[in-house]
């Protein structure tokens, strides 16, 4: 649990502190790791003395917060900018694909065939192949970063521009929206250089209570069971202000998942209760930074608390990019967020 690891962390922090004579700590985090990072100055002040929180959607998180856009709705903004008509070439995709399903049986191979499917399409894998396609349109809009990156994939520079050329690129070619966004999960799944000639959906995508992706392997099943007891990450879609089918995922629905998986339910009041996410007013020494490409940035602090818990935005940054090596493609608002960040650290250090 959240609770445990930032426990850990204390223990280690308090051990370095005493045993090596550290006087001053700043923890630094991007997306879980940022949560854990701001908890950790909520929670332990006398041993963190300044949070760098990147990508970290607390409010969301603690059901504190609505955000004004969905994540999957900034998902299709953020391929709308790199072209208008790719919200629309994958819509029509999905549309062609639950057309097909809807026909039946002798469409199947069309579908096994049009996916690159290493197994014969069946009717039981029809949810998860949507799941799978959804989760490498999301995924590349979360780590659309400016040079190539090997983040949860191996994929180009700017991803979501190279999956949106390819759609494009496809509809030149054959005019079929649905093989057009079967290419474009393919640059994700398969990577720059992939060598794969067929797709194991059921490998590449686990299906689990975050509709955002789970990963893959035993960290896919540890993020699992912390949505099911601590996290509630019901984020639907609807294909009017998004560009997927519609999905209702609500709390009654994951609580019912969770229960029949794990044998828990969610606590829908367990952040908030534990880590005070509701309001960082008294809060200090906590700078929480989002990128506006990334999806997550709607549901995290914004504006700034108070003088000393602040929010930096990115324009042209993707999940914690601000936490990333530098790069000589760096935009310009990632470098002045650095710079800012920066300042803030070096002046709270000296007035503490």
């Amino acid at each position: 649990s959240s609770m445990q690891a930032t426990s850990d962390f204390a223990q280690v922090i308090n051990f370095y502190k005493t045993h090596y004579n550290i006087t001053k700590v700043v923890s630094f985090g991007g997306s879980y790791g940022g949560m854990l990072t701001a908890w950790m100055r909520i929670r332990y002040p006398q041993l963190v003395d300044i949070a760098l929180a990147a990508s970290s959607p607390l409010p969301m998180m603690a059901k504190t917060a609505k955000p004004e856009q969905t994540f999957f709705q900034i998902v299709t903004n953020d391929f709308e900018m790199s072209d208008e008509q790719c919200p629309t070439i994958v819509r029509n995709g999905f549309s062609k694909l639950y057309r097909l399903y809807h026909q039946g049986s002798s469409s199947f191979d069309q579908i096994t065939e049009t996916f690159k499917l290493c197994s014969a399409f069946n009717e039981s894998q029809f949810d998860h192949l949507v799941g799978w396609v959804r989760n490498a349109m999301l995924t590349m809009a979360m780590v659309d970063y400016p040079y190539s990156a090997e983040f949860l994939g191996s994929l180009p520079a700017w991803p979501v521009d190279a999956a949106c050329k390819i759609m494009l690129n496809e509809m030149t070619k054959s005019n079929d929206p649905m093989k057009a966004i079967a290419e474009a999960a393919g640059l994700f799944y398969n990577g720059t250089n992939g060598q794969k000639k067929c797709f194991k959906i059921y490998d590449e995508f686990i299906e689990c209570a975050d509709l955002t992706g789970c990963g893959t392997g035993v960290e896919a099943i540890a993020w699992d069971w912390q949505c099911c007891t601590e996290f509630q990450l019901a984020t639907p879609s609807n294909n009017v202000t998004d560009m997927f089918p519609p999905l209702e995922w609500n709390d009654e629905i994951v609580g019912k998942y969770c229960k029949e998986k794990y044998g828990v339910s969610p606590d829908p009041v367990r952040v908030s209760r534990e880590y005070w996410s509701a309001d960082f007013e008294t809060a200090s020494n906590i700078i929480f930074s989002n990128g506006l490409l990334d999806p997550w940035h709607a549901g995290g602090v914004l504006e700034d608390v108070n003088r000393r818990v602040k929010a930096i935005l990115i324009e042209d940054g993707a999940h914690h990019l601000d936490l990333r090596g530098r790069d000589k493609k760096d935009p310009e608002s990632v470098i002045t967020a650095r710079k800012q960040e920066v300042s803030l650290i070096r002046k709270w250090l000296k007035r503490n």
